[in-house]
């Protein structure tokens, strides 16, 4: 898919791919996978996704990449966090 249709999606607040919960395949396996209390967890479109809340609370660290901007300034609200942001070459890092 092209990014200015993922881009689109996002301004027309056409979600509804969002679950209002962790994934359940996520919640199910994670603990098959036997990561460490504190381990690095990568999510590729990530969105607003509700599994960054779920294993923040699991304890681990989070590195999410999204294509839209407005997806990730809705999850920094949505966690009640205030990012950090800084650009590398053209692109942004919310922390």
């Amino acid at each position: 898919m092209e990014a200015e249709f993922w881009h689109g999606k996002w301004e027309r607040e056409e979600i509804a791919f969002h679950l209002a919960q962790a994934n359940p395949l996520l919640t199910q396996y994670l603990e098959s996978l036997q990561l460490a209390t504190g381990a690095r967890v990568f999510l590729p479109l990530c969105g607003k996704s509700l599994d960054i809340h779920w294993l923040r609370q699991g304890g681990y660290r989070l590195v999410g990449i999204d294509l839209s901007e407005i997806a990730i300034r809705a999850l920094f609200d949505e966690l009640q966090l205030q990012p950090v942001i800084t650009q590398h070459a053209g692109l942004l890092q919310f922390s």
